[in-house]
């Protein structure tokens, strides 16, 4: 072997594999962890509805057990796929928790859903607030999610804007407390805390997938 056979640099497979999993844009692992987020935005979307009466709160809790068992075989396919895939996006353990954080944010807006509805709350539009913030943070977070596969060097961006939004649910949080501790203690102000905790815990699982994503993007050098 000469000395330039010895400097010349080992070729390594990633350059075309990372081109191969870009073209897969539609692959089993996207379309699963899409679908996990789409689960969520529709969930986020029902919550909105019965926020604004379009649907009654018995009719959305209904409907929010439907959309979370779709969320759960999503994540399980998700989950199948890391076993299987050999070149991701992010790192399969970045990918793993993304999908739990996920799961959190789908199962804690059904439990607002349902307290709503057992509580029998009337005047639902005073979370409309919180409700716009987790609609807007979820559809973020589902953009920097597909830029995981098309334009990956956006991740960390859209991802800030989820934060962004997120922090809106957090801030509406801290107003209506204020609020309720200034307030007379009764059984519709403290179902009324219970129910914007869940809100605020909502964003702070987004806050935490966002995390995700940002950390997982940059570990990666996007």
């Amino acid at each position: 072997m000469t000395i330039s056979e010895e400097m010349t640099p080992v070729k390594t497979p990633w350059r075309r594999l990372k081109k191969s999993w870009r073209k897969r844009r539609d692959s089993g692992l996207s379309r699963a962890l899409k679908g996990q987020i789409g689960a969520a935005r529709d969930g986020a979307a029902l919550a909105r509805a019965m926020v604004m009466k379009t649907v009654t709160p018995a009719e959305a809790r209904t409907q929010i057990a439907e959309i979370e068992h779709r969320g759960d075989e999503m994540r399980g396919e998700l989950v199948d796929r890391l076993s299987r895939t050999l070149v991701a996006p992010l790192d399969r353990e970045d990918l793993f928790r993304l999908s739990r954080s996920v799961d959190d944010i789908l199962d804690t807006i059904r439990d607002f859903v349902r307290e709503a509805d057992l509580y029998q709350i009337e005047k639902r539009k005073t979370y409309r607030p919180f409700v716009d913030g987790v609609v807007a943070a979820v559809e973020s977070l589902g953009e920097a999610v597909d830029a995981l596969w098309s334009k990956p060097q956006r991740v960390p961006h859209t991802a800030l804007e989820a934060k962004k939004a997120a922090r809106m649910i957090s801030r509406e949080y801290q107003s209506e407390i204020a609020k309720i501790v200034d307030g007379a203690v009764s059984s519709q102000s403290l179902k009324h805390r219970e129910l914007i905790s869940r809100l605020d815990m909502v964003g702070i699982r987004i806050n935490e997938a966002a995390d995700v994503l940002t950390d997982g993007a940059l570990k990666r050098g996007y």
